[in-house]
C-alpha cells in the first residue's frame, strides 16, 4: 500500500504513540485533583504545553489551548466571537473563503441562522484571497475573517501578511486554519499577525482526535466547552492528557522535521508530478508555477473522471484524495478558482508525508498512469 493521502490524517508518530501509555496504566489520575496522584503528571503536562507554543512559536503571554480537534478549535474560535464580538456589539458579520474547509463554513452556516450574516469571499485564478477580493466583502459590521492557511487538497497558501494587514487596519480580528502548513512552512506569528491559530494534529502525525487553538495576547474569548476552570479557563472538561502527550510529541518531531519536509519531501513531489506528465502529456499540474506546500500535488486527468479513478487506484494500492470528510470535494476547490468544470472533476490531490520514500513515489506514479491510460480505454472514465 502506498499511502498519499496525508492531507486527511497522516500515520501517528511511534514515538507520540509511546507517550502516551504510562497515562493510560500508571498515571491515570486527574490533573486537576489536588492530591499526589493527580499531581503525578504536572511536570509532562507543562512540557507538553511548551512544546505546543515552540511548534507555533508562541509567546509567554499568548494562549495555547489543547482541543480534540481542528474542528473544535474553528468552532470555538466562530462561537466565542458570537458571543464576545457579535452579540454585545452588534458586529455581526462573518467572513471566509469559497475554498475553506467544513468547521469554518459550517460553523459560519450555523451563525447565519441565528442571525449573523455569513459571507464567501472569491478567489482568484491562482486559488488565492487576495486583498482586494477581501477588500469587497468587508463592511464596519465585520467580526472575524477565518481562512484555510493553505490549501490541503491543492497546495495553495493564502497571502496572510497581507490579508492580516488589512484586517488590522479595518479593526477585524483574523484566524487562520493552519493545518496543512505547520511544520511545512517557515514562519513567525510576528510575520503573520493572526489573532487565532487553530490547527488538527493527525495531519503532523499526532492521533487523531487531538488539536489545538492559539489566542495571541491581549484578547480574551470566552470558553467554548463550559466546565471547571481547566486550561485557565478557556476549554472546561478533563484534560485528555494521553493525547496532549503524543501532540506534544509529534509537535517536536515536526518541527525537527521541517527542513526534510520542505526540501526532500517536495523533491519526491516533484518526481510524482514529473513522472506522470513524462507518461501523460495532457496531464494538468495545478499552481506549479507558484509557491505551494511542499508535500501536495493536484493533478487534473482529462477523459477521466476522479472518482472513477480513486476507486481504482484504491483498488491497486494507492490511496489518494479526491475531497470529503472536512474538505470540500477537489471539483468545487478547483471551480471556485475558474478551472473547468470537466476538468476540475477529473483532478485529485496526491499529499506526501515525511515518511514517503522515493521506490513509493516512483511505483504510485506507474500505477497512476497505468489507471488512467485503463480508464479512458473504458467507458468508467467517458461521460463526465
Amino acid at each position: 500500500m502506498i499511502y498519499l493521502d496525508n492531507s486527511m490524517a497522516a500515520r501517528p508518530s511511534k514515538k507520540g504513540i509511546s507517550a502516551m501509555m504510562p497515562y493510560f496504566t500508571d498515571y491515570w489520575a486527574s490533573p486537576s485533583s489536588p492530591h499526589a496522584m493527580g499531581q503525578q503528571t504536572t511536570g509532562m503536562i507543562r512540557d507538553a504545553y511548551q512544546s505546543l507554543y515552540d511548534f507555533l512559536g508562541a509567546g509567554k503571554s499568548d494562549a495555547v489551548v489543547f482541543t480534540s480537534c481542528g474542528a473544535e478549535s474553528a468552532n470555538h474560535v466562530f462561537h466565542s466571537i458570537y458571543t464576545d464580538i457579535a452579540l454585545p456589539r452588534g458586529k455581526n458579520h462573518f467572513i471566509t473563503g469559497k475554498t475553506s474547509e467544513a468547521p469554518a463554513l459550517m460553523a459560519m452556516h450555523q451563525l447565519e441562522e441565528l442571525g449573523c450574516v455569513g459571507k464567501c469571499v472569491d478567489v482568484d485564478r491562482q486559488g488565492q484571497v487576495t486583498k482586494e477580493l477581501l477588500g469587497d466583502v468587508l463592511s464596519p459590521r465585520a467580526a472575524l475573517v477565518s481562512l484555510s492557511w493553505g490549501d490541503g487538497l491543492t497546495g495553495v497558501i493564502q497571502p496572510v501578511e497581507e490579508i492580516a494587514a488589512l484586517c488590522e487596519e479595518r479593526g477585524i480580528l483574523l484566524h487562520l486554519d493552519a493545518t496543512h502548513v505547520l511544520g511545512k512552512r517557515y514562519f513567525t506569528l510576528e510575520e503573520v499577525k493572526a489573532d487565532l491559530i487553530s490547527f488538527n494534529g493527525s495531519q503532523i502525525h499526532a492521533p487523531q482526535g487531538t488539536g489545538a487553538l492559539y489566542i495571541r495576547h491581549g484578547l480574551k474569548i470566552s470558553p467554548f466547552i463550559a466546565g471547571g476552570m481547566e486550561q485557565a479557563g478557556l476549554r472546561g472538561g478533563d484534560l485528555n492528557v494521553p493525547g496532549l502527550a503524543a501532540l506534544s510529541v509529534a509537535a517536536k518531531e515536526a518541527l525537527d522535521a521541517r527542513d526534510l519536509v520542505c526540501t526532500e519531501t517536495a523533491r519526491l513531489r516533484d518526481r510524482l508530478e514529473e513522472n506522470v506528465a513524462s507518461q501523460l502529456e495532457d496531464v494538468t499540474i495545478f499552481y506549479q508555477d507558484q509557491e505551494r506546500l511542499p508535500h501536495l500535488s493536484c493533478m487534473g486527468f482529462p477523459g477521466v473522471a476522479n472518482e472513477a479513478l480513486l476507486f481504482l487506484l484504491n483498488k491497486k494500492g494507492v490511496m489518494a484524495c479526491i475531497g470529503g470528510g472536512s474538505f470540500q470535494q477537489i471539483g468545487l476547490v478547483l471551480m471556485a478558482a475558474g478551472v473547468e468544470e470537466t476538468l476540475a472533476h477529473s483532478s485529485m490531490s496526491f499529499s506526501l508525508s515525511r515518511e514517503t520514500t522515493e521506490s513509493e513515489i516512483d511505483r504510485a506514479s506507474e500505477m497512476i498512469v497505468e489507471a488512467v491510460k485503463q480508464l479512458r480505454k473504458s467507458s468508467m472514465g467517458i461521460n463526465l
